[in-house]
């Protein structure tokens, strides 16, 4: 185990594995804006920097959910790889949190977001004030609402079937309406005041429900996806920048046994060359 101070618990080094890909699952849609330039970018280098979260699937053997990374996924399954490098996490365990993202639209005038969102089918749409909003969001009785950033008023979206298929199904609608117009940033706070500091040009924000760690393995399972950058799985202890050879994970003569054993032995090798580094605080990282 690594130990930390009284303020963190103790934080279990990451399970590095390389699985098949097939058999790893979203449970979001992956972002076209995201997925193709990132393709470009992992060709381009040659190397396998930062491996997605999987969870294993319940009662599924071999079978794992994406907590975070289905770009990276989609990208290297488009690309043909068999294989992929993921860090299995324990979803049950103080080591993950489930958070949710909120959605801030700029380069979008409100008067062309809200008349979008007022027309999709079997779904209403009703002003409200925001801490009316927020508590009807809380108790699930609405999809999602919207705060115009000047005025600060907010729109409560509802719907009559709120199961996770119809609910999902909507969010994906939802987000269809400014995803491919409008410029997308996530914030994880619902303050529109702290919007417009941070995007002095935003126009909209967008708070969406927090699920629970079933709905997330139900979604994969199903293949009922929720809309790309709502699900923020927040990870103690995450491996990042590996620069792990990808020419390793294409390769399909060598058997995925032989791999895992390989990736073993580099991690070994790693840790010996004090390569390896664990931060337990908090970080703002410039160079993304």
């Amino acid at each position: 185990m690594l130990h930390t101070d009284d303020s963190i618990s103790e934080v279990r080094p990451p399970m590095l594995r390389i699985v098949e890909l097939d058999r790893v699952l979203p449970h979001e849609e992956h972002d076209a804006q995201r997925s193709q330039p990132l393709m470009r970018r992992i060709e381009a280098s040659g190397i396998w920097l930062h491996p997605p979260l999987v969870a294993p699937l319940p009662d599924a053997e071999n079978m794992y959910v994406v907590l975070d990374g289905a770009n990276r996924c989609h990208s290297l399954k488009h690309l043909g790889y068999p294989h992929i490098l993921v860090q299995v996490v324990d979803y049950e365990s103080g080591q993950v949190k489930l958070d949710t993202w909120n959605h801030v639209i700029s380069e979008m005038p409100f008067a062309q977001i809200l008349p979008s969102i007022q027309h999709l089918p079997n779904v209403e749409v009703y002003e409200s004030d925001i801490l009316t909003a927020r508590a009807t969001l809380a108790r699930r009785e609405a999809l999602a609402y919207i705060v115009e950033i000047a005025s600060k008023m907010a729109y409560v979206l509802t719907t009559s079937d709120l199961s996770l298929k119809a609910r999902n199904r909507h969010l994906i609608e939802l987000v269809d309406c400014y995803r491919q117009t409008g410029k997308l940033d996530r914030l994880n706070s619902h303050d529109p005041v702290l919007v417009r500091q941070m995007f002095p040009t935003s126009t909209a924000l967008i708070v969406f429900p927090h699920y629970e760690p079933a709905e997330i393995m139900v979604a994969a399972r199903d293949q009922i996806l929720l809309p790309p950058g709502i699900s923020r799985h927040i990870i103690q202890g995450r491996a990042m920048r590996l620069n792990y050879p990808l020419e390793a994970l294409r390769d399909s003569h060598t058997s995925l046994a032989d791999k895992n054993a390989a990736l073993e032995k580099w991690v070994i090798e790693k840790i010996s060359q004090r390569a390896v580094r664990f931060y337990a605080e908090s970080t703002y990282l410039f160079d993304e």
